[in-house]
């Protein structure tokens, strides 16, 4: 009997699951190198006790964290509640 006649799925559906995982990888890392070629400006980021001159990508990358981290933490505590 063969994994179609089963209803088996472990074969080619394994196989097209990581093409397309890879498919989406391969797009995200491409995004992310066109993300920091299209913003390598310098910019002064001004931080509450100090200020740097850094690479736009760089801010954007921190205040996307920063967001992230505090989107995460708010989230929990709603949890805990």
């Amino acid at each position: 009997m063969s994994d179609e006649q089963r209803g088996d799925d472990s074969g080619d559906g394994k196989r097209e699951r990581s093409l397309g995982q890879l498919g989406v990888l391969g797009a995200v890392a491409l995004f992310v190198l066109l993300f920091v070629v299209l913003n390598d400006d310098k910019v002064k980021v001004s931080f509450v006790l100090f200020s740097q001159r850094t690479s736009l990508w760089v801010a954007l990358i921190v205040a996307a964290g920063l967001g992230f981290a505090g989107g995460y933490l708010a989230r929990r505590s709603r949890e805990q509640d």
